[in-house]
């Protein structure tokens, strides 16, 4: 498989209500990227398992996390974390898309109580090189000890060519673009994955006028903002 892909290439598992489309594992960082489309009804139960996590993000649609800690909203922009064994269903009230990316969890890092959901409205932005922007949903300030979660907004630039040193699987929620990735140049758009292994040398160009919206989840936890140029 190429380095860049849309979801919808890949096969979908029925699972119950829910269509999973298995779209990247990296077996040396325990990343691994679905993306889940539920049609309405309750799901089957999920867990990430022991020692695991599970970070969700919603596309499109609405529903309702159940957790047995109780039930949560679920919203576009929305996020949820899952830890461990817990488990969880996904209500869906119509169709619902959704993001999901499990890791390992790291005993190291020291985290503050997970939250079970966030609201992207909800979170600060904050800048990065090349004019970019983004927002962090998920990181061990709100439980997530194996990776970090965020949603980054790049501005109508070409970036220079850069590295950095966590491993990450990206998702293009809106706009239209090319990412070049180890010289291979794709063109990328909504529903668009890939994955840049740490140290790999990459670049992203945005080429509309507003913003190309990706989600990113990378390990080991760390701010978005680092970055290694290459000169």
């Amino acid at each position: 498989m190429s380095k860049v892909f849309h979801y919808a290439d890949i096969e979908p598992s029925p699972t119950g209500t829910m269509l999973v489309h298995a779209a990247d594992e990296d077996a040396g960082t325990g990343l691994n990227q679905a993306v889940l489309r539920c049609r309405p009804g309750r799901s089957a139960v999920r867990s990430p398992g022991a020692d695991r996590l599970e970070t969700l993000y919603v596309l499109s649609g609405e529903g309702v996390l159940h957790r047995a800690d109780g039930d949560h909203a679920l919203r576009p922009e929305s996020a949820a974390l899952i830890v461990g064994s817990d488990t969880y269903e996904i209500t869906a009230t119509g169709e619902m898309v959704l993001v999901s990316v499990s890791a390992n969890t790291d005993p190291e890092v020291e985290c503050d109580a997970p939250r079970p959901t966030v609201d992207l409205a909800g979170q600060s932005t904050q800048d990065a090189v090349s004019r970019r922007e983004f927002q962090v949903l998920f990181d061990p300030d709100s439980g997530c000890s194996g990776v970090t979660q965020f949603l980054g907004c790049i501005p109508p630039v070409r970036t220079p060519l850069r590295y950095h040193p966590y491993s990450e699987m990206a998702f293009v929620v809106s706009g239209c673009g090319k990412v070049e990735i180890a010289g291979e140049m794709s063109v990328i758009g909504p529903g668009s994955c890939f994955s840049l292994p740490a140290g790999v040398h990459h670049r992203v160009e945005n080429l509309q006028d507003g913003f190309l919206r990706l989600l990113g989840v990378f390990t080991p936890v760390g701010s978005p903002a680092q970055n290694f140029p290459v000169e």
